[in-house]
């Protein structure tokens, strides 16, 4: 499934554009969390009939929470990937992307500078992750992979005590071109043994970043525009 454009006012415009490839579904973030879950497990049945009601239910209140905690920190954007992997394994993970801006700042930011002072930052912050610095077609970013341990409420899978998880997850902080702050790129998945898989799907979303607003015979089909502020 592919995801379709958020329609622009004249004068809203966005900070930049990407693709989504097919197996990724954008969310409805004002959606009702219950239709949501439900919409969710008709998807799971229709790709994942031979799974198991105990697989499908993880992978769904997996992506809910997720989603919600996602929602809470602010993202513009979030899509849940949902793919058959080579062996006919389920797979699933999740992909958000949220505008940072500073409340001031010059315009012309120095974005390899801007860059960098990410990565350092990270590496004070996860010690263990591997951090680094790539050029993007839209240009330099801070890039950043890492294992982190989550608890999900063992109520959304009918437990009395929460679930402990690890997911692997990669960020990208890409400074912008339109002015001051950086556009945040999250990818995270708890199918750590697939992961090489995922880079290669994740780097064909980040070739497709752009500050052109594409062609119009491929907007309606999947390319997403994304901006800072309010929508």
């Amino acid at each position: 499934m592919t995801s379709t454009a958020t329609p622009i006012a004249p004068v809203d415009v966005p900070d930049l554009w990407f693709e989504l490839p097919p197996g990724f579904m954008e969310f409805d973030l004002a959606e009702d969390s219950e239709a949501r879950v439900l919409r969710m497990a008709d998807v799971a049945d229709g790709l994942f009939a031979d799974a198991t009601p105990e697989q499908k239910l993880s992978l769904v209140a997996s992506s809910e929470y997720i989603l919600q905690t996602m929602i809470a920190a602010g993202a513009e954007h979030v899509s849940s990937c949902l793919l058959r992997m080579p062996g006919d394994q389920l797979s699933q993970g999740t992909f958000y992307v949220m505008i940072e801006r500073p409340e001031a700042g010059p315009r012309n930011q120095d974005r390899q500078g801007a860059a960098k002072r990410t990565a350092v930052q990270w590496r004070g912050l996860y010690p263990d992750a591997e951090v680094g610095l790539v050029m993007l077609p839209y240009g330099i970013s801070a890039l950043c992979i890492r294992d982190q341990d989550l608890l999900i409420p063992g109520v959304l899978l009918g437990l009395d005590d929460p679930v402990p998880a690890t997911v692997r997850q990669v960020q990208f902080c890409l400074p912008l071109k339109t002015g001051p702050g950086s556009a945040l790129f999250v990818f995270m998945t708890q199918d750590i043994e697939h992961w090489a898989e995922y880079l290669d799907v994740l780097s064909g979303i980040m070739k497709s970043v752009s500050a052109d607003e594409p062609s119009g015979e491929r907007l309606p089909e999947a390319w997403v525009p994304h901006r800072g502020g309010t929508e």
